[in-house]
């Protein structure tokens, strides 16, 4: 009697802690009848704008690494649809997905600082200005030599692959081309910034990326060492200003910005400011409009070959060697934000 009693303890007590473990394994599986219809709707959404989205590096299109990233972002919350998650699994999917299409949205090609940009030359076939100012430019050849022994290189500016390996979508500068541009006060602010993608084909001392009247105005150019260079004439003062250590690499793509006239002048390449050294006052006013140069030191008509002491001598050649693309000038100093905005967006992906 007592050993009946005894089993029939042990087999309660066994029921009971089976009963109990039950209970305890009910309670810790994950609930998964999730509501999903707010994320299938979000999905669905956001499904139709990636679809809708170029990928490129013109106004209103999307860089590639932008909408590679909304895409994987879709497809984990399409994941999370269709198999079992919980509902705080559920809510986190929808909370990224929100956040990757703002991210997305912010990422949509505009234009930097539109109300500063005097002039963008894209050269995308032509040398016409992308603006609405019409500062359109003209190939021209230049001069080569020096004073004593000059002649006209002969060839103009030819079209060439850009960096995203585009054929006729950038140009190529050699024996004295150069594109020239019409003179205007807007062309000639007190505070200025140059943004444009440089491959030079060689290096040395003359290689001149843009002028307004040289070292009267402002020039723009790579040294031998292929560090930017800048001279710049204020009210004060004539200033000169390098790059270092930031430089160029021949035959290689960079993105180069420079700013000055704001009292400084200040270097980026690639993105990133590598210097910035003080230059006070603005940009000097010419006294006599001299057209712009892209790629040469002065405009042929008017250059001096006799009279050293004229403003327009030509002591010797000093023209670009290489391929430059995406020219946008600024009447303002773009602010770092502003330089790493535009290289993301015109980056090769």
């Amino acid at each position: 009697m007592i050993f009946k009693k005894y089993n029939t303890l042990i087999f309660a007590s066994v029921l009971a802690a089976v009963m109990v473990s039950s209970c305890k394994d009910e309670e810790a599986k994950p609930d998964y009848t999730a509501n999903k219809a707010s994320l299938q709707q979000l999905t669905d959404s956001v499904s139709q704008v990636y679809n809708q989205s170029t990928e490129g590096h013109d106004l209103g299109q999307y860089p590639k690494q932008a909408r590679t990233t909304l895409k994987k972002t879709v497809d984990l919350a399409a994941q999370v649809i269709t198999g079992e998650h919980t509902q705080a699994e559920v809510n986190n999917a929808f909370a990224n997905l929100r956040r990757a299409v703002v991210e997305f949205s912010g990422r949509k090609i505009a234009e930097v600082a539109p109300e500063n940009l005097v002039a963008k030359w894209l050269f995308n076939g032509n040398a016409l200005d992308a603006t609405a100012n019409h500062h359109d430019g003209q190939l021209m050849s230049g001069i080569i030599g020096n004073a004593a022994s000059h002649s006209d290189g002969g060839v103009l500016p030819v079209l060439t692959t850009d960096r995203f390996g585009t054929a006729g979508s950038a140009y190529e500068f050699a024996n004295g081309a150069y594109i020239e541009v019409p003179y205007a006060t807007t062309l000639n602010p007190e505070i200025l910034s140059l943004s444009l993608w440089i491959n030079p084909k060689e290096s040395y001392g003359d290689n001149y990326i843009m002028s307004l009247n040289k070292w009267n105005g402002f020039k723009f150019q790579l040294q031998t060492d292929n560090f930017l260079f800048l001279t710049l004439k204020t009210g004060t003062a004539t200033y000169d200003r390098d790059s270092n250590p930031g430089k160029m690499v021949n035959g290689a793509w960079h993105h180069a910005v420079v700013t000055a006239g704001n009292g400084s002048i200040t270097f980026y390449v690639d993105g990133v400011q590598v210097k910035s050294e003080s230059a006070a006052g603005t940009a000097f006013r010419l006294a006599t409009p001299v057209n712009l140069a892209i790629g040469q030191i002065l405009p042929k008509g008017i250059l001096n070959y006799t009279d050293s002491t004229s403003p327009f001598y030509f002591s010797n050649a000093a023209f670009f060697k290489g391929s430059l693309d995406d020219i946008r000038y600024y009447n303002k100093a773009l602010s770092s934000d502003e330089v790493l905005k535009i290289y993301n967006n015109e980056k090769p992906d």
